[in-house]
């Protein structure tokens, strides 16, 4: 049992000091002032199937952008609600906005992929940024994305957004997120090497520069992605290029998923993908749940002291982390278990459907992927 504490025990120093790291060395978006007129065009390209929900929001977002030089390039993914009728209410009173309906994939694309390889195809912009419909950007943002990729000559910076979360199973799961990224990604690391492997992109937003971009290959390089924005920041690299992930939580938001049964038809897509299908991989990480994440919980009820020590550690690092956040501290403190728990059933289906039966179930429809 001693030795089984330890693994725990090891697991938790090692987050901790990843978590100080993170939260000292991941800089934020610095907002700075910008003249209306002046700077390259900016291309927002935007993907939606069914997004009814927020896009006009997201949309007036950018609308409100104290950055002057940008056009809004919507790709309508042949949606079945009523986002149709709204982009093309707010492309009527804006000329910056451009709707683009999308075609079918071809042969081999998934759906997002295509339908950013769409808008891209179409955007004009010496800058492209790829986001999701449902990101809230501040007035001043667009601004201070462009000011950074020129100031640091980076070719892409993927943003890491406030994420709001409302209801018992938002506040249970989707700070696992956040967990990830601060205790187990080396993101102050990252952020000094041009590693593939350590790269960081996300739908909250990615500004490229279309050089960059184009001289990667696109979105036809990675046209069977499911986890697409990790696929791009990782081309990218993979072309000599630097990119960085920077905490913009101050100026970019998105409510992501709406309840426990959102997260968990969501990430089911995806999660699976994001560990490179591997099942060796997949094992690890249950593994690493069970031992690091689990037990110590189990073993602090006996009384074992290595295990109350780290259940405190989890909980210290939780408290740092959520506390920088804006999270909630009566879920840092009692939260962790169920996230575990939670988060392993989503794994779970994921490897079943995404890998066993080899299918990505999305909005209304389903992709064969490969094996």
């Amino acid at each position: 049992m001693h030795a089984i504490a330890l693994i725990g025990l090891g697991c938790w120093v090692a987050a901790l000091l990843n978590t100080v790291l993170n939260l000292l060395l991941v800089r934020r978006l610095r907002p700075r002032p910008s003249a209306a007129g002046e700077g390259p065009l900016v291309s927002i390209v935007i993907p939606a199937r069914n997004e009814e929900r927020g896009i006009e929001q997201a949309i007036r977002a950018f609308l409100k952008q104290e950055y002057g030089p940008l056009e809004i390039i919507v790709v309508n993914d042949r949606s079945s609600d009523a986002t149709g009728p709204i982009l093309e209410r707010l492309s009527a009173d804006d000329q910056r906005i451009r709707v683009v309906l999308g075609e079918p994939p071809p042969a081999g694309w998934l759906g997002k992929p295509w339908a950013l390889e769409q808008g891209t195809r179409r955007a004009r912009g010496e800058l492209l940024l790829l986001v999701d419909a449902d990101i809230l950007y501040a007035p001043h943002a667009v601004a201070a994305l462009v000011a950074e990729v020129r100031q640091s000559g980076v070719a892409l910076v993927a943003v890491l957004p406030q994420v709001e979360m409302q209801g018992f199973w938002e506040h249970v799961a989707m700070p696992m997120l956040a967990v990830a990224f601060f205790t187990l990604l080396p993101s102050w690391l990252a952020n000094r090497t041009r590693i593939p492997r350590l790269a960081v992109g996300g739908g909250a937003g990615m500004m490229v520069r279309r050089d960059a971009y184009e001289a990667a290959g696109g979105h036809a390089a990675i046209n069977d992605y499911v986890v697409d924005d990790i696929g791009l920041a990782r081309l990218v690299r993979k072309h000599g290029e630097r990119t960085l992930a920077l905490r913009a939580d101050h100026l970019v938001r998105m409510r992501m998923y709406h309840g426990g049964s959102e997260i968990l038809n969501g990430f089911t897509k995806n999660m699976f993908s994001a560990l490179g299908r591997n099942y060796a991989v997949a094992a690890a990480w249950i593994a690493i749940g069970f031992f690091c994440n689990l037990l110590p919980y189990a073993l602090a009820f006996t009384g074992d002291p290595l295990s109350l020590v780290t259940v405190g550690l989890i909980t210290l690092t939780r408290v740092l982390m959520f506390g920088s956040l804006h999270y909630r501290l009566d879920s840092a403190i009692l939260g962790h278990p169920l996230m575990m728990l939670f988060w392993a059933r989503v794994l779970g289906r994921s490897m079943w459907r995404t890998g066993v039966k080899s299918q990505v179930e999305w909005r209304g429809r389903t992709y064969g992927i490969g094996g």
